[in-house]
């Protein structure tokens, strides 16, 4: 890859992380418990209780993504609670329906997954969930997230939701990169560039690789660490190559695209700094523009796009 088109292929790797992150800004559904992806490890006595929360989590969810609001409302008790993370509360079963069918006609296609990080019970028959909502409005959005509590009561046997409330709008959670997990290929010119992303499985990180086969020469790798910042709860992105090349990469949403600000320094000791504008085009396809570049003291003109496309899985 010619340095004066693309800086570092760590920045090139650090571009295809962070489209990854947020869809446009807009209202989300009413607040609910979601359903679960993951669930924290139940205790002996609670198993069959914790397995009952989690199947009313996957009710939700596969009742939104139908568009059934009589079948989200009648998760709740009669005089149940939903708070949404716009600050708005339906109070009984009755105007939750009503809440969600008005929602539905409005949001046609929209789609729910939740990450239930715990289960837990404070009391008998009462059960606390937490987790995330991720939500998608269309192939071309990128997936965002909001935190949500949900209050379980115990009526008749069953699990109903008491209380539900969502907040965090807007915030930049790892969890959604997991939709860029996989093997994504690109080219710049006559360079082949590979890209392979996945979860740690003992960390809350990122973790990736990235090759670069320019025409007729070895090949160049490196690696791409994504973390949120203990510090500050931003997410962050740590690169380097093999020629001892490396960068870091902030990022944040402007509400259709990501804008990632990176700074780094070529192997020869040589400082790099640029911004890089991503959006999503397709559910497997990404296009990213560098601009803002800076090499040395010197000014570099502006990359045209590079489109990433994802590989299909074998």
């Amino acid at each position: 890859m010619n340095r004066s088109t693309i800086l570092t292929a760590a920045a090139v790797a650090t571009a295809a992380l962070a489209v990854a992150y947020r869809g446009p800004a807009q209202s989300p559904p009413p607040a609910v418990a979601l359903p679960a992806a993951q669930v924290v490890a139940a205790a002996a006595p609670d198993d069959a209780d914790r397995v009952a929360v989690v199947k009313s989590a996957r009710d939700f969810e596969a009742a939104f993504n139908t568009g059934d609001a009589k079948a989200v409302a009648a998760l709740w008790t009669a005089n149940g609670e939903s708070r949404e993370a716009t600050g708005e509360t339906f109070r009984g079963r009755l105007a939750i329906e009503k809440a969600y069918a008005e929602f539905f006609k409005a949001n046609a296609g929209a789609r729910v997954e939740v990450l239930v990080k715990s289960v837990r019970f404070p009391a008998k028959d009462v059960a606390v969930e937490e987790g995330l909502v991720r939500q998608t409005r269309g192939p071309k959005d990128l997936p965002g997230t909001t935190s949500y509590v949900t209050v379980h009561a115990r009526e008749g046997g069953q699990w109903k939701i008491a209380l539900s409330s969502e907040a965090g709008v807007g915030n930049d959670r790892l969890e959604d990169l997991d939709w860029l997990l996989g093997n994504w290929t690109a080219r710049v010119k006559d360079d082949a560039v590979t890209f392979t992303f996945a979860r740690d499985p003992k960390k809350p990180n990122l973790t990736a690789t990235f090759t670069r086969t320019p025409a007729g020469k070895e090949p160049v790798t490196g690696t791409v660490r994504i973390a949120a910042d203990p510090e500050t709860g931003r997410i962050r992105s740590w690169a380097f190559e093999d020629d001892g090349a490396h960068s870091q990469g902030l990022w944040f949403c402007d509400g259709k695209s990501w804008v990632i600000d990176a700074h780094g320094v070529l192997a020869d000791g040589t400082p790099t700094a640029e911004r890089i504008i991503l959006q999503r085009v397709a559910p497997d396809a990404i296009t990213w523009r560098v601009v803002d570049r800076v090499l040395g003291d010197a000014r570099v003109k502006d990359a045209p796009p590079v489109r990433l496309t994802r590989a299909a899985a074998k």
